[in-house]
């Protein structure tokens, strides 16, 4: 073997290996998350906003008084800790997730409360777990499910679970059924139509039968197919018209056609003739892409953003902002004067929610939040409303970016 070769080999070894290497450490860091608060966007529902607040207590804002609504709050005294998800509501009720650690010891709570006052459905407390609970909530009529890690007092339990959750007031027994996983899950949940889809930290995407789901036999039969990424997958997944949409921590976004692949399955290769495409933006992903006109916009963890075609995968265009993007952007109209511009409303982990056009990707203003947001924004009667990660709500006008008022979402204080 020439010295050129062996030198050419070595250096694809050294590389090889600080992949390997980077990758590890990436998913003991991640597998290690420590409860944060100011994740959790808000809702809309019946004319009032509901957020997670920085303590993990879910609270109900009133936009058109500009305050929160002091007597109805869950729970009535220390929050839960931290909520990432947003809130779901099903008919008459509200429901979300929390938890904490202390130390190796994490304590879960899935809630229902009814929207009305806030009650709780389940009685004093929801059901609790000893796990962490980050990932979105699935819905499927009156059944939410929810992915986890492992469960503290199970010792030879599995690494993460799916559950599937009764919903109803009068459920004899909250837990329908579960599915063991291959290693924790922080992706939450999506479902489209009769499958529901969960990935891991093992880097697997699950499809998941959920007919008949009040069947609790044989749960774990209801694994119709797998697909192995490269990378783990923390962030949601995204479902659109029989299509999903993620990306992994190996830099990659993925675009399957989950109608197309076969039940009881493991397939791991992208199938182009199918449509699937991959795509490597050059760093981790975590945000879910999100999807308009035939155009896929993804947000990468070093403040990256790309415009790619939905049906090739190829690159419209790419722009940037500063600080990581954990959570999606929001697409919204921004008008000026008698011109209105579809735009992105990028959060940023640095500060402020920047306005991207989704035209070619050039910077078009900012709303200054003066900190970090991890939260997805939202756009209600022409107000965008940014959850921040010093625990404010802030609302600013889609018109002009101007702040319009601001509110502590703990004590309930103004911060104007």
């Amino acid at each position: 073997m020439s010295k050129q070769n062996l030198s050419g080999n070595r250096k694809r070894l050294t590389f090889s290996l600080t992949l390997f290497l980077v990758m590890i450490a990436a998913v003991a860091c991640v597998n290690d998350l420590t409860p944060e608060g100011g994740w959790s966007g808000p809702v809309e529902e019946g004319g009032y906003l509901f957020i997670g607040n920085h303590d993990g207590s879910l609270v109900r804002f009133n936009p058109e008084s500009g305050n929160l609504d002091s007597n109805w709050r869950y729970p009535d005294g220390d929050g839960l800790g931290a909520m990432y998800s947003k809130s779901v509501i099903i008919g008459e009720n509200i429901y979300n997730v929390g938890y904490t650690c202390s130390g190796d010891n994490c304590r879960a709570e899935v809630f229902g409360l009814n929207l009305a006052d806030g009650s709780p459905i389940w009685g004093q407390n929801g059901l609790e777990l000893n796990t962490k609970l980050v990932g979105s909530i699935g819905v499927s009529g009156e059944t939410i499910f929810i992915g986890t890690t492992g469960i503290g007092e199970e010792e030879d339990g599995a690494d993460g679970y799916f559950y599937a959750i009764d919903s109803a007031t009068d459920a004899s027994s909250i837990v329908k059924w579960r599915i063991a996983l291959d290693s924790n899950s922080f992706s939450g949940v999506v479902v489209d139509g009769s499958t529901a889809y969960i990935g891991t930290m093992e880097g697997t995407l699950y499809a998941i039968d959920i007919s008949n789901i009040d069947d609790s036999a044989n749960s774990e039969d209801r694994i119709k197919w797998t697909f192995d990424a490269e990378g783990a997958i923390a962030g949601p997944i995204h479902a659109e018209n029989g299509n999903l949409y993620f990306g992994d921590l190996a830099s990659n976004v993925y675009k399957l056609n989950a109608s197309s692949r076969s039940g009881s399955s493991q397939i791991s290769e992208v199938n182009s003739s199918n449509g699937e495409w991959i795509f490597d933006v050059g760093v981790w992903v975590w945000a879910a892409p999100i999807i308009e006109n035939g155009v896929v916009y993804v947000s990468a963890l070093d403040g990256s953003i790309f415009a790619l075609d939905e049906a090739t995968g190829s690159e419209n265009w790419s722009s940037s902002i500063e600080g990581q993007i954990v959570s999606s952007p929001t697409l919204f109209d921004r008008q000026r004067g008698d011109t209105r511009e579809r735009a992105l409303a990028v959060p940023s982990g640095k500060e402020n929610v920047w306005v991207i056009s989704v035209i070619d990707g050039r910077e078009l203003g900012v709303f200054v939040t003066g900190g970090p947001v991890k939260a997805t924004p939202l756009v209600y009667n022409e107000n965008l409303y940014v959850h921040t990660m010093s625990g404010d709500l802030k609302w600013f006008s889609v018109a002009d970016t101007t702040q319009r008022g601001c509110v502590e979402l703990n004590g309930g204080g103004r911060c104007d």
